[in-house]
């Protein structure tokens, strides 16, 4: 979907507080407008890019008490109960809704789900369900939620969200309506942020790291010590590249991390890793290059320039290779001490 480039809401939509993502706005607005609201949608894109935040705006059009031509309004009483997530007929389940630490969306918490939506609405016209990280579904979950999607009730609108429509089986996928989301262009949320009041150099590089993805900007932009969480994990694995020791430090904390159920910080983690390799690389090209994370930049040139291209190729190579074998469930701590090794011997070399 391709995302407008001003901050007011999407112009053939002017009720929908939604930044950018014009297309799928559009998508679900004509659907409530002409009255072929289809019983299922699958919101895929990146983490942070906004996928809930648009399901809970499509849940409070479809259920607005306001005058048509003004759903969602934002003020009515549904709006606002769906805005402090508390609407008896919205339902979500997610990794964070289940059992602590849980790996899996689980099939009590779809069981759960299937159970509200076979009650009526007790009070608009429809029940919306929202599954949060529909690629975990285990795979009794999956089949539990299948048979929903095969006979819904009539009244009910299911909203799947998830990062990569292909993880969900083919079953799932062909029978909801996909919208795929794209992070906006970095201007445009560095200006969303500086509506929100934040200084223009804060704005500017909350919306280069987050590479577009205006959800994960807002939070970072509004919790100060989610920042500076976020820059001592920038230090940890920029600490993880340059120095052997504490490569191998860093594959053991990821371990117990994943070991625990913490996978999607351990992924986080490797994104991340990801972002400082591709900035190395990039300055081992050109030390002149832009890169993400130009706080680190006088540290990710310095170590650029002693790695080297084929270095930080290395390094970024063993980073993707232990994303890829975590999603093909190889063992966690093999995964990652694989990538430690590349890296400790990167930093060796360097």
């Amino acid at each position: 979907m391709n995302a407008t480039n001003d901050l007011s809401p999407s112009r053939a939509t002017p009720g929908w507080p939604i930044i950018g993502h014009e297309g799928a706005v559009r998508t679900l607005a004509r659907a409530i407008e002409s009255g072929q609201v289809h019983h299922a949608y699958l919101l895929a894109g990146p983490a942070g890019i906004g996928r809930t935040t648009l399901a809970f705006v499509f849940a409070q059009a479809l259920l607005c008490e306001g005058a048509a031509e003004q759903r969602p309004c934002g003020t009515c009483r549904s709006c606002q109960r769906i805005a402090r997530r508390v609407h008896p007929d919205v339902t979500r389940i997610g990794l964070d809704t289940g059992a602590e630490e849980a790996k899996q969306v689980s099939i009590d918490q779809v069981r759960e789900l299937r159970a509200s939506l076979s009650l009526r609405p007790l009070e608009g016209a429809w029940r919306v369900a929202i599954v949060d990280d529909a690629e975990r579904l285990s795979r009794e979950a999956a089949d539990a939620l299948l048979k929903t999607l095969e006979e819904p009730p009539p009244y009910a609108v299911l909203v799947l969200v998830a990062e990569d429509a292909q993880a969900l089986p083919e079953t799932i996928r062909s029978r909801c309506q996909t919208i795929v989301l794209q992070p906006l262009p970095i201007p445009v949320v560095a200006r969303a942020l500086e509506v929100r009041g934040a200084a223009p150099e804060l704005a500017n590089r909350l919306a280069r790291e987050t590479r577009g993805r205006i959800a994960l900007a807002f939070r970072l932009v509004s919790d100060e010590a989610a920042r500076v969480q976020r820059e001592k994990r920038v230090a940890e694995v920029i600490a993880a590249m340059t120095e052997p020791l504490a490569a191998i430090g860093f594959a053991r904390r990821l371990a117990e991390q994943y070991r625990r159920g913490r996978r999607a910080e351990v992924l986080s983690s490797l994104q991340l890793a990801l972002e400082l390799w591709r900035d190395a690389l990039w300055l081992a090209a050109d030390p002149s290059a832009p890169i993400v994370h130009e706080d680190a930049r006088t540290t990710l040139e310095r170590f650029a320039r002693r790695c080297g291209i084929a270095g930080a190729c290395a390094g970024l190579s063993a980073t993707l290779q232990a994303l890829a074998d975590l999603e093909a469930n190889v063992q966690a701590r093999l995964a990652l001490d694989a990538a430690m090794v590349t890296w400790a011997e990167v930093s060796r070399c360097a």
